[in-house]
């Protein structure tokens, strides 16, 4: 009987340290795929953290995507040079170069930044598309009529008076250049034409041909001196900064990144590759 009770305590003992090691080592493993994973998402970008945007501590002072968002980070009482670069219409390209801007800078001054317009440059070039086009004599109109004709649902066309259109969305793209980079397969379905409501409630099956364009693009870049606050400025609201012509231009804004104790400050990019990607 006594034999069997130490049997029995030796058993028992066995069991609970092979349950304590498997726990540990569980719990160990947890511990060291969840802080790569910590660090991971933090280092795909801006965060939240007490109310302030939180940036990974890459060591950088400048990251981003080249054909939409870039951070500088500056550290408290540190200035740095900005740029940024956006995309824009002939009218405020031709505005931009004859004219000085209005410099948006109080919500920033207001919270202890100096915010200096250093200037800024337009990049005019003419880049050649492919683009999916419509041709049907019966749909040209006077100078006085107005252009009513009905595409089928996911297509979106742009006529002029001579009866031609082009294709400037789909269901697989967002733009004429975007359009025109699809098959014809891929821009027709399963189906032979479109079919279109033309004058007079006519439906019409027209097929798709494609063209090449030449268009005219204005890259605009303006350069900003900022110093930041010596003191660090905890706000929850963005605040914000830029220029403008007649009420068109560029802006950036900026927050505390508790973490790496620095400033981000964020705004628009673009360059002539990106029109390549369209």
């Amino acid at each position: 009987m006594e034999k069997n009770a130490k049997l029995l305590l030796a058993i028992m003992i066995s069991i609970v340290f092979l349950v304590s090691m498997v726990y540990g080592c569980s719990n160990k493993s947890g511990e060291e795929t969840s802080k790569p994973q910590a660090v991971k998402e933090q280092a795909q970008g801006p965060g939240t953290n007490s109310g302030e945007q939180g940036i990974s501590a890459t060591g950088k002072s400048h990251w981003g995507d080249k054909c939409r968002t870039q951070f500088y980070y500056i550290a408290p009482g540190e200035s740095a040079s900005l740029t940024f670069e956006i995309l824009v219409d002939a009218d405020l390209a031709k505005l931009a170069r004859e004219e000085e801007p209005g410099l948006k800078k109080e919500e920033l001054e207001s919270v202890g930044y100096s915010v200096h317009y250093s200037g800024r440059s337009v990049d005019s070039f003419s880049m050649s598309f492919p683009v999916w086009v419509l041709s049907e004599p019966d749909f040209a109109v006077k100078e006085n009529e107005r252009i009513l004709f009905t595409p089928p649902p996911g297509l979106r066309i742009e006529w002029n008076r001579n009866g031609e259109g082009t294709i400037v969305g789909a269901s697989y793209a967002n733009n004429k250049f975007e359009v025109g980079k699809l098959t014809l397969e891929k821009l027709l379905g399963n189906k032979s034409a479109i079919q279109i409501k033309g004058p007079n409630g006519s439906m019409y099956s027209l097929t798709p041909s494609q063209k090449t364009v030449t268009e005219e693009f204005h890259i605009l870049s303006v350069t900003f001196n900022v110093t930041a606050p010596k003191e660090a400025v905890l706000r929850q609201n963005t605040k914000q900064g830029g220029v403008s012509w007649k009420g068109r231009g560029l802006g950036f804004n900026r927050v505390y990144d508790r973490i790496n104790e620095r400033y981000v400050i964020s705004g628009p990019a673009y360059s002539r590759d990106c029109l390549e990607q369209r």
